[in-house]
């Protein structure tokens, strides 16, 4: 059976990209889709992250074998012996070669493009809804933790991005950043109550100038799936330079919200082409 297969890696947000991505791809080519997470084991990093969600039914899951490192031998080897192509992304920017692809067909990179998947968008925010009982338990959290009125997230991720490793490619934001975010929403849409999404609160509080209306709502909530989903029923969003944040705003179907993003999203010395990261619409501060 030809089907599109997704090699999976990274954290929840770069897997909501990969599947989004395989997703899109095989309802255009009419084929099925798989997602072959003995990378995640390889690395031994990461969990698969996306079992919470209501992906669609026919969705393959590719865990036998050993997760050997995919080389241009072994590529080969697919190719000859089962006509299956791998379409490797040729950098961060949108790869336009996408749009010529068929099954059978291997994806392997993080395509962090709405680019990949804007005409499954429906599909998707379908598909990345939880299961009905983790939703009951949202729906629960919303009503007590989310206030009534314009509500705006504001996501600060330190953690990890404080790894030297991490840190020279990503940065961490700024206060400065977060202030010209707020001033940017209060002109653009008036008054609104934050709700706070950080792994670190503590450094919020005592680094940021945050209005009286303010909620910390991950000090409140158990998991990432929680924070992701309340952070999506907010009306407008300020994001991290960080693709939780920014699947926490995509997410949010409302056509007048406003979403704010680092002008940088990664460091310059990276080297790396975000210039197709944003949807249209989105704003840079």
């Amino acid at each position: 059976m030809k089907k599109i297969v997704v090699a999976m890696e990274g954290g929840l947000g770069n897997q909501m990209f990969q599947y989004a991505a395989g997703r899109a791809l095989a309802l255009r080519t009419g084929t099925h889709l798989g997602l072959d997470l003995r990378p995640l084991l390889r690395h031994g990093q990461r969990a698969y992250g996306l079992a919470d969600f209501q992906l669609n039914q026919g969705l393959e899951l590719i865990t036998d074998g050993r997760p050997e490192h995919v080389g241009g031998l072994r590529r080969l080897f697919r190719r000859l012996t089962s006509g299956e192509q791998t379409f490797r992304e040729s950098g961060f920017a949108y790869d336009e070669r996408i749009r010529s692809a068929v099954a059978p067909l291997r994806l392997e990179g993080y395509f962090q493009s709405e680019r990949y998947f804007s005409d499954a968008a429906d599909t998707l925010r379908a598909d990345f809804t939880p299961h009905p009982e983790l939703l009951a338990a949202i729906d629960t959290l919303a009503e007590r933790l989310l206030p009534p009125g314009p509500r705006l997230s504001l996501h600060v991720r330190r953690g990890d991005y404080a790894n030297p490793a991490t840190m020279a490619v990503h940065g961490l934001m700024a206060p400065e950043y977060y202030d010209r975010a707020l001033s940017a929403v209060t002109e653009l849409v008036g008054q609104v109550t934050v709700c706070v999404f950080t792994d670190e609160p503590a450094w919020v509080r005592a680094n940021l100038r945050l209005p009286a209306e303010t909620r910390f709502i991950s000090e409140q909530t158990r998991t990432a799936l929680q924070d992701l989903v309340l952070m999506s029923r907010c009306n407008h969003h300020i994001t991290a330079n960080s693709s939780f944040s920014w699947w926490g705003a995509w997410l949010n179907p409302q056509p007048d919200k406003v979403v704010i993003t680092p002008e940088h999203w990664f460091q310059p010395a990276a080297g790396l082409d975000a210039r197709d990261l944003r949807p249209a619409g989105w704003l840079e501060v």
